[in-house]
């Protein structure tokens, strides 16, 4: 459903846009004289580019801090429609450009559109500055069109071949069509899609446009004749606008609440369809959007916490592996036991390496291995951060167990590697050296390592006056460049980044509590009962990093 949100974006547009014609107009029905025109003319471009102008502030501003509601919000998004406007405002001046000028112009934007298409990434802050070069790009296109005739050079004999000119009146349709179509299927499949099926999905999905166009828009574009008839249609679509628009709400309070409904307090263990919700590429989950908001407003500890204060500690060193995988020496020298998890009879193999900061996913990642039929191998050591693996910070006996996890990977071949561990800025360079070693042996996918507390969420939680605000940490700007910089250079390197600080924080705020659960075990370990809970939105993120 959250697809759909351009739709609202747009939607709200159109309800805006007729009120501030009319205001802005007002002048023209009352002297109905060409100088009143054009003066209430002038007067709607002065509004309409003060309004984009701001819109246009306002989304390079909250794209820094609030990324993800800058993404969804209509009002950082209302400049990129208010261009639109304004080049209709102005066609008939755009219209005596001359020719030379609108094929350069033309050119120019469908090059501004390409380099947008191939060189932005989930890593580019968007809108913000970053959505000027489409739109502007777009606009420029469109500004090259307006008037009669063309310079054989234009853009618009591309554009208006016979091919292009049938994608275009569909693109709209197969923008809402294609990404339902590869959710769902990757959802129903259980395991990353390759590029082949994915292209052929994407082809299924023009098909479901071309019919949708045909059976539903342009009945609904060329039969609607009567004003009778017309009044219905827009009475129609009103009314469903708003009931997908409050379903869609309902939706997203639900999720923000799903930790409400039980009232038990009991542990969860078992994964129900009661999960978190995923999040979106660029966002947190909607839980954790909810536990924030309720930091910020300074609201009370919820009650029936799980697991209970008393049970919290670090990450159990048999949570969710049999006692053959550990054995019962508390300290090894490094593990020697290498035994299967998750689904233990599948061929398919995930490999988990790092020391307790990889430890504490094992729970989302073998619920997941269990959903989607992988065996998990644990090579785990706790206290070898990736600092201590290799280099001038190097511990002999981290060393001497990160050599043998690297041969036992090379040897089991796994499907997927996932490494991590608790990282330092000194600890960058091992953890992506390590992941280039790995990429050997198949592919790599680096965890990424959230910021956790400040403090003991133990000592947050009993002290005297709690509240969510006293037990949660506001990160700066700067203590989230480490976790940047490992994604950057994770995907540098050719392998999957799996973010997971969206999975805890969101404004850089992370809480304690999320819904009635515990999320931090200490101040820099999940806690068992949420790394398990939170195991449907890591299966998002997992598929998304193993997509690539």
């Amino acid at each position: 459903m959250l697809h759909f949100w351009s739709l609202s974006v747009e939607e709200q547009f159109y309800f805006v846009w007729p009120l501030l014609l009319s205001v802005s107009l007002f002048g023209v029905a009352l002297h109905r004289h060409r100088r009143a025109a054009a003066r209430c003319e002038r007067r709607l471009l002065a509004v309409m580019l003060l309004l984009a102008l701001a819109s246009l502030a306002y989304s390079i501003r909250l794209t820094a801090t609030a990324p993800t509601d800058a993404y969804f919000s209509p009002f950082t998004r209302a400049w990129e429609l208010g261009l639109g406007a304004t080049i209709a405002v102005c066609a008939s001046t755009l219209g005596r450009i001359p020719e030379a000028g609108k094929v350069a112009m033309g050119w120019a934007g469908l090059v501004a559109i390409g380099v947008a298409a191939a060189a932005f990434s989930e890593q580019t802050p968007f809108p913000g500055f970053a959505g000027l070069l489409p739109t502007v790009g777009t606009g420029l296109a469109i500004v090259a069109g307006i008037g009669a005739g063309g310079s054989r050079l234009s853009v618009g004999r591309l554009l208006s071949l016979r091919p292009m000119f049938m994608i275009g009146d569909r693109s709209y349709a197969f923008y809402l069509w294609h990404w339902p179509v590869l959710i769902l299927s990757a959802a129903y499949a259980g395991h990353a899609l390759s590029v082949p099926v994915k292209l052929g999905l994407v082809a299924g999905a023009f098909v479901l446009s071309c019919f949708s166009y045909a059976l539903v828009e342009n009945p609904i574009r060329h039969r609607v004749r009567s004003r009778r008839t017309t009044a219905l249609v827009v009475a129609l679509c009103m009314a469903a606008f708003l009931g997908t628009s409050a379903v869609s709400l309902a939706g997203i309070n639900h999720a923000a609440q799903r930790f409400d409904a039980s009232s038990t307090g009991a542990p969860v263990t078992v994964l129900t369809a009661r999960g978190p919700g995923t999040s979106t590429a660029k966002g947190a989950l909607p839980a954790v959007i909810a536990a924030v908001r309720a930091v910020q407003r300074g609201a009370p500890i919820p009650a029936h916490l799980t697991p209970p204060i008393d049970k919290l500690g670090g990450v159990p060193r048999k949570y969710a592996l049999p006692d053959p995988c550990i054995g019962h020496d508390v300290n090894p020298r490094f593990a020697t036991r290498i035994c299967r998890t998750g689904d233990v009879s599948a061929k398919k193999l995930i490999v988990l390496m790092g020391d307790s900061h990889a430890w504490m996913w094992l729970p989302a990642v073998v619920e997941m291995a269990r959903r989607d039929h992988w065996a998990v191998v644990p090579l785990l050591r706790l206290g070898c951060t990736p600092g201590r693996w290799m280099g001038p910070a190097g511990d002999a006996g981290c060393e001497a167990w990160y050599r043998w996890a690297v041969r036992q990977v090379g040897a089991l071949r796994p499907g997927v590697t996932l490494v991590t561990g608790s990282l330092s800025r000194a600890g960058v360079d091992s953890l992506v050296s390590a992941a280039r070693t790995l990429q050997a042996s198949g592919r790599v996918v680096v965890i990424g390592d959230p910021e956790g507390l400040e403090q003991s969420p133990v000592d947050g939680l009993l002290s005297r006056h709690a509240s969510m605000a006293t037990c949660a940490t506001t990160w700066s700007s700067q203590t989230l460049q480490v976790g940047d910089e490992v994604a950057r250079r994770a995907r540098e390197e050719g392998a999957g980044f799996l973010g997971t600080r969206q999975l805890l924080c969101y404004e850089r705020t992370c809480p304690a509590v999320i819904g009635h659960t515990i999320a931090w075990a200490d101040n820099n370990h999940v806690s068992g009962t949420y790394s398990a809970w939170v195991a449907p939105a890591f299966r998002a993120a997992f598929l998304r990093a193993t997509a690539r």
